[in-house]
């Protein structure tokens, strides 16, 4: 065996070991996304409908977020096998991380082929994507993202591939139709992968017209069912795009009140119409959005802030790769790399999607930016080792070690200590507490005001799926963030507008539980059970009455 294919062997067994062991407790919880596409694949396998009664549904209502299908059927097969549990909901992530780590070796060798050193910076680009604390953490999670990129680099490599072998062609556009299953800023990001990629191979494709007819033709049919899905609800494509992007936060609009107020009547005439105008207002938020996720802090300190994308104490590189990446951008273009604009233009188009929401820096939305990322970061550390003594190459992988060890640490150790509640620890716990003693209560109230519970009493309960979708209460009105509840199903009821002060001095039932978060009730010490985080502080208390 050679020396490139044992490194090559030792990178998979690596990622593989860091993205398979301990599925079940790393993260420590599963999130309620990581549920809700569980137990819509459990109804599926044994209903063949979601939770909503949809017959083989080609986007999931789910909480009226309308998640692409493509993971949920995904862990079908892993439920069958394994059961209803987290290692089953977070197998399809994992195992296409690891192919996202091959794949990235082989896709490196393409772009790059005409550098002698395309080999070893192939190797290193995967090395360090198997390394990376945002790889890592996105593909031990059931989060559409790391299904999505798979699917985009597999369409990207066959399309470059099949230029010269015509019959992939089919292929890259097979997965390029799966990628628009898989999330939804790849609506957005795939058919402009596509466009850049006609441009840049349009000498070589002259000759391909009838492969890309067919390749295009057949995607096009497997994108029927999408497509007749939205002319019957339009949010099946967009999901709830409306409700998180920059046009419907009231933000820009506000400012720009506050602008026109101050110009006085003058702004009428000249200044609102040059600079407080819509165009300029929506474009420079957009613009401040898109720059923001090359914030350094962001990047290299504090990282994504929104739950449950966090590593604690950490961004989302190391930071060594403050060197690395932008050492890569110089030798990218230095060096006179093939494909470098290609590299370039899918990583800005990445990060597009995300611009357009008032959610940012977002590490999840541009997530198919790490490929041509680390593609840089591999090229800056290449061309920095080829450059540096001895003693300066053993301090730069000496770096790189203390840093995956320090995210290992914060990962391993801090984030389930005392962070589970970014993932909504506790659920798991509290619904195998309330189905002991159920059998003895009319009813079990849980508010509806942390994270869906409804999903967790069935996912945990494994509940009859064709039960639950006769049983469920629904109004299907979404609230201001474009959600919608389940009120209850069985006995059990998900109060959306509940105060547990007002219910304990007026409304307290009799022959009921009610699991309350302990922000609610932490004065109350007359509760039943407390169900406690890992480090030591209770997540909720039940009360139980007969």
């Amino acid at each position: 065996m050679s020396r490139s294919k044992f490194i090559f062997l030792f990178i998979i067994l690596l990622s593989s070991i860091l993205r398979f062991t301990w599925l079940d407790h790393f993260p420590p919880s599963l999130y309620t996304d990581e549920v809700n596409q569980g137990y819509n694949a459990y109804s599926i396998l044994l209903t063949g409908r979601d939770e909503h009664g949809v017959l083989l549904p080609v986007s999931l209502r789910s909480f009226g977020d309308w998640k692409p299908p493509l993971q949920t059927y995904l862990i079908i097969p892993f439920i069958y096998i394994f059961g209803l549990n987290e290692t089953a909901v977070r197998l399809p992530s994992a195992i296409l991380g690891v192919g996202t780590v091959i794949l990235t070796y082989f896709l490196v060798k393409e772009l790059l082929k005409n550098n002698l050193q395309v080999n070893k910076i192939a190797l290193l680009t995967s090395f360090l994507l198997t390394i990376s604390p945002w790889h890592i953490l996105q593909s031990r999670a059931a989060m559409l993202v790391v299904v999505g990129l798979f699917f985009l680099e597999l369409g990207i490599l066959y399309f470059i591939k099949g230029v010269i072998k015509s019959r992939l062609m089919i292929l890259s556009f097979l997965s390029f139709s799966l990628s628009i299953y898989s999330y939804y800023g790849l609506r957005v990001i795939t058919p402009l992968t596509i466009l850049i990629l006609l441009i840049t191979y349009k000498r070589q494709l002259t000759n391909l017209l009838k492969p890309l007819f067919l390749a295009f033709l057949i995607s096009l049919i497997l994108l029927l069912p999408l497509i007749f899905g939205f002319l019957k609800e339009k949010d099946v494509v967009f999901g709830r795009a409306r409700t998180v992007s920059v046009f419907y936060e009231r933000g820009v609009k506000l400012k720009q009140w506050e602008l026109i107020t101050q110009d006085g009547s003058f702004s009428s005439t000249v200044i609102t119409r040059f600079f407080h105008n819509n165009l300029y207002m929506y474009g420079r938020n957009i613009l401040q959005r898109f720059l923001s996720h090359f914030d350094g802090r962001y990047l290299f300190f504090n990282g994504d802030q929104a739950w449950p994308f966090q590593i604690p104490n950490m961004g989302i590189l190391y930071l060594i790769e403050s060197i690395t990446f932008p050492a890569g951008l110089y030798f990218l273009y230095k060096a006179k790399f093939e494909q470098r604009n290609f590299i370039m233009l899918w990583f800005i188009i990445a990060i597009i999607p995300a611009a357009f929401t008032f959610m940012t820096p977002s590490s999840n939305r541009t997530f198919t930016m790490i490929v041509p990322l680390y593609i840089l970061v591999g090229i800056g550390f290449f061309s920095i080792l080829k450059i540096v003594k001895n003693i300066l190459t053993i301090s730069a992988i000496l770096l790189y070690g203390l840093s995956f060890y320090y995210f290992l640490h914060q990962y391993i150790v801090l984030l389930p200590r005392y962070h589970a509640d970014w993932w909504s620890y506790g659920w798991k716990e509290t619904v195998e507490y309330t189905r002991n003693i159920e059998n003895k209560y009319d009813n079990i109230v849980i508010p509806d005001i942390n994270g869906m519970p409804y999903i967790y009493y069935l996912f945990y309960n494994q509940y009859d799926p064709g039960r639950f979708q006769k049983e469920a209460v629904r109004t299907y009105v979404a609230d201001r963030f474009g959600f919608e509840h389940v009120e209850g199903f069985g006995k059990y009821l998900f109060p959306n507008d509940f105060d547990w002060d007002f219910t304990k001095k007026y409304n307290l039932q009799s022959n009921t539980i009610y699991v309350i978060p302990n922000q609610q009730a932490a004065v109350d010490t007359d509760y039943t059970k407390a169900i406690y985080y890992p480090d030591g502080k209770i997540a909720f208390k039940i009360f139980a009455y007969d």
